[in-house]
């Protein structure tokens, strides 16, 4: 990964590739214009402006992404790449804790209506204890979540065009920093302050960007990526709190 302090502490722009696109046209092209042919991306939050701030986690390319954090920012993340037509497969060594999202993603009509089996193949959410073998297959985004802090199994990378791996770590320590270093994009929330001097020294962040780190509100994330660093608060709506409960740091 191309580090913020290692590209001269380039502030992001809404042009950062590993954030949805924004374009402006005259207004006289508006009736030209159709819906997109895909989604613009999974908003993660507001900046500092309150303007939304979407990353596209599925690419054209197999994606690795590293959230260093609670498992509430997993689930949250999960369940807005599904809300995207994203299909997800969650492998954990703690399945009941991620059972709030897999039935709201569930689709009326979809699946086997007589089985409530989390990992049914045809549910657009599958929670299992080890990658099935079928994650090669079909061409729909697809979105496999490694729940490191419930699993000691190592995630495999992305085999296949449009298809994500993120890997949730819930602490940054020497033995995982290779794993998060090789991420195309990393969602941090707050860090003790030896893990974010860590992260200062693998990402050569400058001095400010360290301190964020280590304070971070508990709402508060910051998106790190190629020559991108964003700051961002996490926006919850009323639907998003019934399934998931309150913003929190922890699991």
């Amino acid at each position: 990964m191309t580090t913020p302090g290692a590209a001269g502490r380039v502030a992001p722009t809404r042009a950062d590739p590993e954030l949805a696109p924004t374009f402006s046209v005259p207004p006289e092209m508006l009736d030209a214009l159709g819906p997109p042919v895909r989604p613009a991306g999974v908003v993660l939050g507001a900046d500092t402006d309150g303007e939304p701030v979407a990353v596209t986690l599925v690419r054209p390319a197999p994606t690795r992404v590293v959230l260093l954090g609670g498992l509430y920012l997993a689930r949250q993340v999960t369940l807005r790449a599904v809300g995207t037509g994203t299909h997800a497969v969650i492998v954990t060594g703690r399945p009941p804790v991620w059972d709030a999202v897999r039935r709201a993603g569930e689709v009326p009509g979809a699946g086997s209506p007589d089985t409530d089996d989390p990992a049914d193949p045809a549910a657009p959410v599958r929670v299992v204890r080890e990658p099935p073998a079928d994650l090669a297959a079909g061409g729909e985004p697809l979105l496999v979540v490694y729940d490191r802090g419930a699993t000691a199994r190592g995630p495999a990378p992305a085999r296949r065009p449009r298809q994500t791996t993120l890997v949730v770590l819930p602490s940054l320590v020497p033995a995982v920093s290779d794993l998060a270093d090789d991420a195309d994009l990393v969602l941090i929330q707050r860090l003790p302050p030896h893990e974010a001097e860590l992260a200062g020294r693998l990402w050569r962040l400058t001095p400010a960007m360290t301190e964020t780190l280590r304070t971070l509100p508990d709402r508060g994330i910051v998106v790190l990526g190629r020559n991108l660093w964003r700051r961002v608060d996490l926006v919850t709506g009323p639907r998003e709190t019934a399934i998931l409960g309150p913003v929190r740091r922890g699991d």
